[in-house]
């Protein structure tokens, strides 16, 4: 299984983000392949990106109506419990906030995380 960071969904809102073409060919994979999904979590932390960015409520709308398009909602995944249990202790590591509870959710299921993000090397499975 593969759990798509925030920085695929980041990376897919704009043509000038580095990030933007692998990011697309990630989100795409989510219609393809049994194995993507995308942590709920991510969703959330993307839109607190947005919100940081001055996004306005308008634009966050139009962004999520566009994000349809490729993260249906049955390839959303929920914490468990247990994963945000987990998640303290790998913030009292270090982890960054939400880092951590897609870190958590990975390692119970046993799903490579797809990021950029050098940090989660150290503690699970990475792919971009």
């Amino acid at each position: 299984m593969r759990f798509l960071d925030t920085v695929v969904i980041i990376g897919a809102l704009s043509t000038e983000n580095r990030h933007h073409a692998e990011s697309v060919k990630h989100l795409e994979e989510l219609s393809e392949s049994g194995e993507a999904r995308v942590p709920i979590t991510a969703l959330l932390e993307a839109d607190l990106v947005m919100k940081s960015r001055s996004y306005t409520a308008e634009e966050r709308r139009l962004t999520w109506r566009a994000l349809q398009g490729w993260i249906a909602d049955d390839r959303v995944i929920p914490n468990t419990i247990t994963s945000l249990r987990d998640a303290v202790a790998l913030q009292e590591c270090g982890l960054d906030y939400f880092d951590s509870f897609i870190v958590s959710l990975a390692v119970e299921a046993g799903a490579t995380v797809v990021t950029t993000d050098v940090a989660l090397r150290d503690v699970v499975d990475t792919d971009w």
